[in-house]
């Protein structure tokens, strides 16, 4: 017996006007698009693959997307999107270095791992198009230029140990694109426990002895 699209549910249940309909379903689709993107890989992914998981053709797919890598593009926005917000909430922020830069991994991974942010997508990236590509690069290396200042910041108010702030920020950022590949909202660890997890190896790696 074939499986039963698991997303179904999210693709036809939209009972609002047309344009709440259109955004509803094209949701649904970037998300269960996404999700597959996360676990399979984004070239071992196709739209037949999230059209079956929604219940729907392939066809009806093209009325909301041009094609996979609009997709790909969008999850990477949303991503983006979570990284400015941490950002903006970090800057609320007053104490050290190392408490902005703690509290810049924290809100981020909890952004990553909530309901909203569990289909982000932070990999592929060379599947983009050119000019896609320089987007997201643009809007990560902000993030990334950020999040450096911070660490810098802790080193040159002793609350952080004289590490090099680049090689911090890929440490970080390194655990956490994998992690966007295993992570389970369902699973053993929930979006508290990893966010808290994770910025706890963080502060022991950078922490002033």
């Amino acid at each position: 017996m074939p499986a039963k699209p698991r997303r179904a549910s999210a693709w036809k249940n939209a009972v609002l006007n047309r344009d709440e309909q259109s955004a509803l379903k094209r949701g649904a689709l970037v998300r269960e698009a996404a999700r597959a993107f996360s676990a399979r890989g984004y070239y071992n992914t196709s739209l037949d693959d999230v059209a079956k998981q929604l219940g729907v053709t392939k066809a009806a797919l093209y009325y909301y997307v041009k094609g996979k890598e609009e997709i790909l593009f969008e999850c990477h926005l949303i991503s983006s999107d979570l990284a400015d917000q941490a950002i903006a909430f970090t800057e609320t922020i007053e104490g050290t270095g190392f408490q902005r830069v703690i509290a810049l991994a924290r809100r981020y991974l909890e952004l990553l791992t909530s309901e909203f942010g569990a289909f982000a997508v932070l990999t592929e990236i060379d599947a983009l198009t050119p000019a896609n590509r320089k987007i997201v690069t643009a809007r990560r290396d902000r993030f990334d230029h950020q999040f450096r200042n911070y660490v810098a910041a802790g080193i040159a108010d002793g609350s952080i140990r004289p590490v090099d702030p680049k090689l911090t920020v890929f440490y970080f950022m390194g655990a956490v694109n994998w992690m966007t590949r295993w992570f389970n909202p369902q699973g053993t660890f929930n979006s508290q426990q990893i966010a808290e997890q994770f910025t706890d190896f963080l502060a022991e790696a950078i922490r002033a002895r």
